[in-house]
């Protein structure tokens, strides 16, 4: 019986094999790889020799020692299929042929790894460089050996005929060649067949269905990318016949892919971008072929792969990604790539900031915001000042009594507790300013007494008007956020207690005020509150910090190197997790069953989903779409909402028209919802139940709908339930 580390070996092989014709379109699809694979031994001699190339290859830099990732994606194999198709092509079989073919696989090697390393210096892809090169060495070499024959039979398409015409299989293989459709629709198809150096035009058409099933984005950019070619050699007086011939139409459909969606964000400027490229292939290719013509040599996908290298060598060469956007993690799917993309930007264009919290405990209302009317002006236009107010907006309180007299002590923020905003190091602090009398301001002084932190990475904070010496902390020290530094007071320019804070990029005092975002605060209205994530107060709002909960803090804690098992209510089935951190710094909940990993950050305010690989069939799925934002404080009434991307769910008729429109607009959205329900305590819960839920909606009809309910006591998620149609399904937590 194969043991289960022969059954991963085999695996192996067989995806390295996979990906290798996949890649050849930006795809690792196993789907469409067996769509190629077909069509490929559509000529047996051919496919055959494309293949033996890529097991060869893989299995050479395997025993050299490569990096088995690489291997794996296919990164030398793609290039092996090419080279193997082609002099399967142009080379009859012989035992010489043989030994040349070997020799062959092993140049390729050689040049793949070179190129990859001497073109990675500059950040750039080898595409299909290392195939033309070692093609042409073949090709010069092969005319002073006697003993290698070209295949005329490819040559001679008439006799081919003749000597085939019986067989059912070349019947069957070029049914199609003869159909009656559109002339442009036909040169398409047998091109992507001549990508594989086969003449079946049925071949092509399977090719564009394993393209339309792979992606959808993808298909679209090679219609316009051969589009454009078809249309430019047709303005310019070319033969647009030519495009079927030695991948010439090749070089413009993986352009288009590869500008249009590979390397490049998908959108409405890549897609314009395939278009204007279009003539300058087409410059470069017949070019290059006049000049190749010289030496007898073809260029097969050499101009393609010019002219992508130094579009994007131009596009790192700017100091500002506008328009364009590369791609940074590769997920050889263009539609995940926009959908994450465009979540990403949505969820986390603030992520890069330091998470900056009140500088006070409770709720304080902002008596001057952002440009306000009094002294946030110019230089000092963004800054906050907090007051504490009653419920008849009233700053103070009145004296008790007639003997009483009205002072500094009377409003309400007078004295109260001022935080530090986030972790850094004490800069600076000023503490010689007397306190004004009520009324009264100290314009030679105009800050009062300051402190000035230094969060490091050239972000600091001014805190000022505060109490003389109310001051805990000391320069140099380092402090935490919601570290205790001093007290509310009326120093400087301050007719009334209050706290002044801004944010800036050099330690003066009074320094130029920058606009930075406020990372989290409840802000009241009446008598409802809202969540703000990563957004700067209002002035007049009440805003208070989130106040964590304890159980929740507990529950929600999911620390590397943390197994979590969760049991199928009234069965025996386990599921079991395991908490990791990558290399990236990147912690995830990872499932050895389903192979899925479910990425995650929790900042101890919220706990929140990043990404998602793997089984969209698992329980960790489900528990990534359910736990997808967790607040990690009890608010009875506040709603959390957020978005999914798409990829990640939606209902497949939907989905699959939005990915033809996904670079220019998406008319579905898939929602998050989660609230409370329950609580034993208010004030101290043990005992919560959350509710969560995600639609996939367009305009106010809903396509899909999947409800989740977390129960959480004794410190831990005791119960995870999923209610999907009909059907319902519960989890409870099995304590390690």
């Amino acid at each position: 019986m194969e043991t289960l580390l022969e059954k991963a070996k085999t695996n192996y092989c067989v995806q390295c094999i996979l990906n290798s014709y996949s890649l050849m379109f930006f795809s690792l699809n196993n789907v469409f790889a067996a769509i190629i694979l077909i069509v490929t031994f559509f000529s047996p001699f051919v496919g055959l020799c494309g293949f033996t190339a890529i097991v060869l290859i893989n299995l050479l830099a395997f025993i050299i020692g490569f990096n088995r990732d690489e291997i794996l994606k296919g990164i030398f194999g793609f290039n092996a299929l090419f080279l193997g198709l082609a002099l399967g092509y142009e080379f009859s079989f012989s035992t010489a042929f043989v030994i040349l073919f070997i020799t062959a696989v092993l140049i390729l090697l050689l040049i793949t790894v070179w190129l990859k390393g001497l073109l990675s210096i500059y950040n750039l892809p080898f595409l299909s460089f290392p195939f033309i090169i070692a093609y042409w060495i073949i090709s010069l070499a092969s005319s002073n050996l006697t003993s290698v024959h070209l295949d005329e039979n490819h040559f001679y398409t008439v006799n081919e005929l003749a000597r085939n015409q019986a067989s059912l299989f070349y019947q069957f293989v070029h049914a199609a060649d003869s159909i009656n459709i559109f002339p442009l629709a036909l040169i398409y198809f047998k091109t992507l067949a001549g990508t594989f150096f086969q003449t079946s035009v049925l071949g092509g058409m399977l090719i564009a269905l394993g393209l339309i099933y792979f992606s959808r984005i993808a298909f679209s950019l090679s219609l316009i990318g051969f589009s454009s070619a078809y249309f430019f050699y047709s303005l310019f007086g070319a033969d647009v016949n030519d495009l079927n011939y030695y991948l010439l139409g090749s070089n413009f459909i993986f352009l288009a892919i590869a500008v249009g969606c590979f390397f490049i964000i998908p959108n409405t400027y890549s897609y314009l971008t395939v278009i204007i490229l279009t003539p300058v292939l087409m410059l470069v290719l017949l070019s290059f072929g006049k000049i190749l013509s010289v030496f007898q040599l073809k260029a097969y996908s050499f101009s393609f792969s010019v002219v992508c290298c130094a579009f994007l060598f131009s596009l790192n060469q700017r100091w500002f990604q506008k328009y364009l956007q590369v791609v940074t993690i590769q997920y050889f799917s263009a539609e995940k790539t926009i959908y994450k993309f465009l979540n990403s930007i949505q969820r986390f264009k603030n992520e890069h900031l330091y998470k900056i919290a009140l500088p006070f405990y409770g709720e304080w209302n902002v008596s001057q915001g952002y440009n306000g009317k009094v002294t946030h002006l110019g230089d000092w236009s963004k800054a906050l000042d907090f007051v504490i107010v009653d419920s008849k907006s009233n700053t103070y309180r009145d004296p008790a009594s007639y003997n009483e007299s009205f002072s500094r002590e009377n409003f309400y923020c007078y004295n109260k507790e001022i935080l530090a905003p986030y972790d850094g190091y004490v800069y600076d602090i000023i503490n010689t300013v007397e306190e004004n009398d009520v009324g009264d301001v100290n314009t030679d002084h105009n800050w009062g007494n300051t402190v000035i932190l230094n969060h490091l990475n050239g972000l600091f904070s001014q805190i000022s008007h505060i109490k003389k010496d109310s001051f805990y902390v000391f320069i140099g020290q380092y402090i935490t956020k919601g570290t205790y530094i001093g007290a509310c007071g009326n120093s400087g320019r301050s007719p009334e207690p209050h706290i002044h804070f801004q944010l800036q990029t050099i330690p003066k005092v009074g320094a130029k005020t920058i606009e930075y975002p406020i990372s989290y605060f409840i802000e009241r209205d009446g008598k409802e509150k809202v969540l703000k994530i990563s957004e700067v107060p209002k002035e007049g709002s009440f805003i208070s910090n989130v106040q964590v909960n304890e159980l929740l803090i507990l529950g929600f804690s999911f620390l590397p190197g943390q197994k979590i098992t969760f049991q199928k209510e009234n069965t025996s089935i386990n599921i079991n997790w395991e908490v990791f951190t990558d290399a990236w710094n990147r912690t995830y909940i990872y499932c050895a069953e389903s192979k899925s990993y479910a990425y995650f950050i929790n900042d101890g305010i919220m706990l929140y989903f990043t990404d998602f690989e793997g089984d969209r069939k698992s329980l960790l799925f489900n528990f990534y779409l359910a736990a997808y934002r967790q607040l990690l404080g009890y608010y009875e009434n506040i709603k959390i909402k957020d978005n999914v991307p798409l990829i990640h769910f939606n209902s497949m008729l939907p989905q699959f028209f939005q990915d033809f429109a996904a670079p220019f607009y998406l008319f579905t959205k898939a929602n998050y919802t989660a609230s409370f329900t329950y609580a034993d305590n208010i004030y101290a819960p043990q005992k919560l139940i959350i509710k969560t839920e995600i639609e996939t909606k367009l305009i106010n009809y809903t396509f899909k709908k999947v409800n989740f309910e977390f129960e959480l006591k004794d410190n831990k998620i005791h119960r995870f339930t999923i209610h999907n149609k009909n059907k319902t399904e519960t989890y409870i937590y099995i304590a390690q």
